[in-house]
């Protein structure tokens, strides 16, 4: 019985890892395949706010603030096969910069897509976005490493699905808090949470750790199920609450002064296979 609970569980993550890249996979594992280089980009304008969702495939990604630039998102993208970028009007902006899935593409096992990215490191995403717009932010991150550094944006609300590779994630202070949403994948996910942030962090666990930086000061409350993984966090965490598990990795922490403090870090972490480290 615990045997095929175990076996259901891994197959449930590669499952979903997989779900969003593995249809182009076939098309961009040949070595002899051509890549081209391409700037995408679309002025701020009138725009008072706007949506941005970035669907990478395969390839190194980054993530920043532009600086001195008119516009809302300026990417210089290294790919293979076809992409789709498109920009609504209006007071709120919507753009959509992803790679298109090829019609009838075959899907691949997991290990042949890990080794398609062994041979094609020329694949980049640099992507920079406006820093005095609010910001909601949807990626998929696809395979391979991302640095994620959004410390002087304006953000409203960020979903991130981590995909297959390591993750770095540099979150920003706002004037009102946000919500982030992550969807970790198989790799590790590194979060940096500076001074002074209010927000909501929903963290879905997949194959591999989860790091949080915090500053030592921050009021924050942290509710985790640690799935296969444990739970590791300073001393300064006060356990306000035990989970229902029998073994009790589970529970909800927080720091002094958290409930009077008028900026809260609230964190959910929801484990998967690995653990979550608070440092």
């Amino acid at each position: 019985m615990n045997d095929k609970k175990r076996t259901t569980e891994w197959s449930f993550s590669f499952e979903q890892i997989g779900e969003s890249i593995s249809n182009w996979v076939e098309s961009l594992k040949g070595e002899g395949a051509e890549s081209k280089t391409e700037q995408f980009s679309t002025p701020k304008g009138d725009a008072s706010s706007a949506v941005i969702e970035l669907g990478m495939a395969i390839g190194q990604v980054t993530v920043n603030a532009l600086d001195n630039s008119e516009n809302l998102i300026d990417a210089e993208v290294t790919y293979i096969g076809e992409m789709e970028f498109a920009v609504s009007s209006g007071a709120e902006k919507v753009v959509k910069l992803r790679q298109k899935q090829p019609k009838g593409s075959i899907r691949l096992p997991f290990k042949e897509a890990i080794s398609a990215i062994g041979s094609r490191d020329d694949l980049r995403w640099n992507v920079g976005l406006a820093p005095d717009v609010p910001l909601r932010l949807k990626i998929n991150a696809g395979l391979g490493r991302s640095k994620l550094d959004l410390s002087r944006l304006h953000l409203t609300g960020l979903e991130v699905d981590a995909g297959v590779g390591e993750i770095h994630l540099t979150l920003p202070v706002t004037s009102d808090a946000y919500k982030a949403d992550i969807e970790s994948g198989v790799g590790s996910t590194h979060i940096t949470i500076p001074a002074n942030a209010a927000l909501k962090l929903d963290i879905d666990g997949g194959v591999g750790s989860t790091t949080i930086v915090i500053p030592k000061d921050a009021a924050v409350r942290i509710k985790g199920d640690s799935g296969l993984g444990g739970i590791h966090l300073p001393d300064h965490f006060i356990r306000v609450k035990k989970g229902d598990d029998f073994i009790s990795k589970s529970g909800v922490w927080e720091t002094e002064g958290f409930a009077v403090a008028a900026r809260q870090i609230i964190i959910h972490y929801d484990g998967g296979i690995g653990g979550l480290k608070v440092e």
